[in-house]
């Protein structure tokens, strides 16, 4: 016979398994995605990111960042650095996370890319007076006609460009410039025939920061999946996977696509209001012409 005492004790114990299951076993807790705000690094890429008069950061990408943080209860810190130095600074672990990244076999040894969050495309521009002057269909015809190509120094181009490179530069027909703004600018001084570039970013940049249009050529050069970079040095493989869980959450709902095509319409906008500009201009001009 069993004491009545040692049924007491077995049953306290079964009540302890069913109440507290997670004494004596491994701990299943998830840890927080971001213990510290996220020092995030960008460059001036209007309309994906640039630095407002008041030193806040704007544009595409941050709002989509903001978005993906919001979601999982992080904080963000955007700070504003050169492109080249950014790389060197998530390398480090000084910044944890960059936007608007291609992803590369060089990259992946210091960072880990998320899923997709947007495309990018690469075309052609001309100025829009040029239009009508300058048909190019397909990448040979820049040889053919020998048009002068403006690249800025920086950026994937397509692989056309990148396997022509030593051509355009034995034909001189290749100008390199700083960044994709004084591109814009040494189109309109004569300085070249084509300019090479993002399709949102180039017309977006020449409307706002130099006052011109630009008109999209035929060809399109490359479409390339765009990821956040994340620096192995602080952020682990469990936080990447929170952030693409974010990214495949709100591309659910939409609210990737609403960001977007705002974007698309701030963009268009701008370039419309340059172009209305442009033909008060050419209309007062025209007057003055007849009047003289």
């Amino acid at each position: 016979m069993v004491p009545r005492f040692v049924f007491q004790l077995s049953h306290i114990l079964l009540l302890c398994i069913f109440i507290f299951p997670a004494l004596g076993a491994p701990s299943e807790a998830v840890s927080p995605v971001c213990v510290n705000p996220l020092r995030v690094g960008y460059n001036d890429w209007p309309p994906y990111a640039w630095q407002d008069p008041q030193g806040e950061a704007q544009g595409l990408d941050v709002e989509l960042l903001r978005a993906f943080a919001e979601h999982l209860g992080c904080e963000v810190t955007f700070i504003n650095v050169p492109a080249k130095r950014s790389h060197q600074m998530l390398k480090s672990g000084s910044l944890d996370m960059m936007m608007g990244a291609t992803k590369t076999a060089e990259r992946e040894e210091y960072a880990l890319f998320s899923a997709a969050y947007r495309d990018e495309t690469v075309r052609l521009f001309v100025l829009d007076e040029n239009k009508d002057k300058i048909r190019l269909t397909q990448w040979q015809d820049i040889f053919s006609q020998k048009l002068r190509l403006l690249v800025p120094i920086s950026g994937w181009y397509g692989v056309d460009y990148e396997q022509t490179r030593q051509r355009l530069e034995q034909e001189h027909l290749l100008i390199l410039s700083p960044d994709a703004d004084k591109s814009v600018q040494m189109l309109t001084y004569g300085r070249a025939d084509v300019i090479i570039g993002d399709a949102m970013a180039m017309p977006y940049i020449a409307s706002q920061h130099q006052g011109v249009r630009l008109s999209p050529l035929k060809p399109v050069l490359d479409r390339n999946q765009i990821h956040l970079m994340l620096s192995k040095q602080t952020l682990s493989l469990s936080q990447l996977k929170q952030f693409n869980a974010a990214i495949k959450a709100l591309r659910a709902n939409g609210k990737i696509a609403r960001i977007v095509y705002k974007w698309q319409q701030i963009s268009l906008a701008q370039q419309t209001k340059t172009s209305h500009q442009f033909n008060s201009l050419s209309a007062q001009y025209a007057d003055l012409l007849t009047f003289n």
